[in-house]
């Protein structure tokens, strides 16, 4: 027997959002630890390049976009959305204000990367829910 596009679809998005969600801690972690280092060894400069934070976070909102909006078509939860939606505003507009190695810095890049993260996980959750069907929760 075949297996419908409804059902494919619930597989797929999971790993997406295992990859979103690594990628949004490895991002965390890089601006963390750039931004603690920074002061220690100035070596550190190259890994604190703009272009960098930039390519973090294309990658999280491309991972993000393409898991999430197929999950929200798939189970109709806003909440992933808005989560990753306002995790990544926190991002761009810490980067684009070019707020230095601070603890503003590092405050924000934890909530956001929180928000990213959580989105991640409540859409896989949702996801499976809905490959589940509601008698297995």
């Amino acid at each position: 027997m075949g297996i419908s596009a409804h059902h494919s679809t619930p597989h797929v998005q999971p790993s997406l959002d295992m990859v979103g969600i690594s990628a949004s801690f490895a991002c965390a972690v890089h601006c963390v630890v750039v931004a603690l280092l920074l002061g220690v060894a100035p070596v550190w400069s190259v890994m604190a390049a703009a272009w960098i934070d930039w390519a973090f976070l294309g990658v999280s909102v491309l991972i993000g976009l393409a898991s999430l909006i197929p999950g929200y078509r798939t189970h109709q939860l806003r909440t992933p959305l808005v989560l990753f939606v306002a995790g990544v505003a926190m991002l761009v507009t810490l980067r684009a204000m070019h707020v230095g190695p601070s603890v503003v810095e590092v405050l924000v890049v934890i909530v956001a990367a929180t928000f990213l993260v959580t989105a991640h996980w409540k859409n896989r959750g949702a996801l499976h829910r809905c490959a589940c069907g509601p008698a297995h929760h």
